[in-house]
């Protein structure tokens, strides 16, 4: 009876307990390993190993997001032999393109067998790098700087100066980005042209900004500080707030918002505003809207102008009001109508309150050019700050006595000239965000 009890319970034990069988691994397709390899500036170089328990592998593909922008390239394998386990590669040729160094990519692979199995890698980011200097680099989770061949100080101020910047526009709107904003300085234009396509670098261009990135090149750190930095740096962050914007955005708006960015003082911006009031050749709101009547020699008075209405906005209404302004326009309402949303104003009584915000009051103005609502406008990235605007209360600290003041020295400064985003210039490839180019004296 007793044998018969305990036989009873191993047996009902065995039945609540079941003995564990290994499950047979099931097919599919594993990552062995992967890599890549950035030989900046002719290729960007893609490995994977794989193998596959169930058929041959046959086909794989990459799949590569540049910066911020969003369009995906896709690059097929190169040929390989059929086999369970592969070695994959797959080239990116950036020689005949303009892709600037630092760039963040981020890429997957889509690999199938023969048995109809497919696998789609996670994302991994990585970027491209320029190894023919030994760069330095400072970062936090909004930006990162990249320098060479000069002092830790002139690093940090570089950073210093893309912080605050950057905290400056996040300020004005109440966000952030995803991804930190990249600031890459070169030390004259023959290092700087490296990344352009052949034949493309003029001796004029001084700078490019695109989706999620800036390069420039120079060696006035108060420059790049003060003006640079600040003015490039806005238009990486406001681009992206206006990445799903179609509504029309005065050109006039996309400028004066960059160079409000700036450090420097503006206060000789203001005056020459106010002078072309007092003659009578103050150029009117539907005139900067269109962004015409620019000739050679008034870009830096259109420029003024173009601050000054955005200052007047952030002086009178607040920088809250300008933030809320940017962020209904980002919304898509049209300019006029988030304009009057935030601020109660039409173009007309804009016009009217900053003339008499300048202290040259007007009774009427002409009636503004209506923007089209419905029109596709790439946001494209201006090109140099002008120069002069603040963007903060920041006081400029006296030069040491080793620094020349305020002016640009001969060949690493801008020069009076419109950006390529006044023109409506886009670059296909980089989306909506389009590119910008700062000009240099000569």
């Amino acid at each position: 009876m007793g044998r018969f009890f305990l036989i009873s319970i191993l047996i009902l034990a065995g039945l609540l307990h079941p003995l564990s069988v290994a499950a047979a691994p099931r097919a599919g397709i594993q990552v062995l390993d992967q890599s890549a390899e950035s030989r900046f500036p002719d290729r960007f170089v893609f490995r994977l190993r794989a193998r596959s328990d169930g058929g041959q592998i046959t086909g794989a593909t990459l799949y590569l997001q540049v910066g911020w922008e969003k369009a995906t390239r896709l690059i097929p394998a190169e040929s390989f032999n059929p086999a369970s386990e592969v070695e994959l590669t797959a080239v990116w040729s950036t020689s005949g393109e303009t892709v600037p160094p630092f760039i963040e990519v981020a890429y997957h692979w889509e690999i199938t067998d023969s048995t109809g199995e497919k696998l789609v890698t996670e994302p991994v980011y990585t970027e491209y790098t320029d190894a023919t200097h030994n760069w330095q680099r400072l970062e936090d989770e909004h930006v990162i700087v990249f320098w060479y061949d000069r002092s830790a100080d002139f690093g940090q101020a570089l950073f210093q100066a893309a912080q605050e910047a950057y905290d400056h526009v996040s300020r004005i709107t109440g966000t952030t980005t995803e991804r930190p904003i990249r600031v890459v300085i070169y030390n004259d234009q023959d290092d700087f042209c490296a990344f352009y396509a052949p034949r493309t670098c003029e001796p004029w261009i001084g700078g490019q900004t695109f989706a999620g990135i800036t390069v420039q090149w120079g060696s006035d750190l108060d420059w790049f500080v003060y003006d640079v930095i600040p003015h490039e740096l806005a238009h990486v962050f406001y681009g992206e707030i206006f990445r799903n914007t179609w509504v029309t955005i005065p050109t006039w708006f996309n400028e004066g918002i960059a160079v409000y960015n700036e450090r420097t003082d503006h206060s000789q911006e203001i005056e020459r505003v106010r002078e072309a009031a007092e003659r009578g050749e103050l150029r009117s709101l539907p005139v900067m809207t269109r962004g015409g009547g620019v000739v050679h020699g008034e870009v830096s008075l259109w420029y003024a102008i173009a601050y000054s209405l955005v200052a007047f906005i952030a002086d009178t209404y607040g920088e809250e009001t300008l933030g809320e302004l940017i962020l209904t326009l980002a919304d898509n309402v049209p300019f006029e109508e988030a304009l009057q949303q935030t601020t109660g104003l039409d173009m007309v009584q804009l016009e009217i309150e900053w003339r008499e915000w300048l202290g040259y009051p007007v009774e009427s103005v002409p009636t503004p050019i209506t923007l089209p609502t419905m029109a596709v406008t790439p946001f494209v990235l201006p090109t140099v700050p002008r120069g002069k605007p603040a963007a903060t209360a920041t006081p400029r600290p006296s030069p040491t006595p080793t620094a020349t003041p305020t002016p640009t020295p001969e060949g690493s400064g801008p020069e009076g000239g419109l950006c390529p985003g006044i023109i409506g210039l886009i670059l296909p490839g980089w989306g909506l965000v389009g590119w910008s180019v700062a000009h240099r004296r000569r």
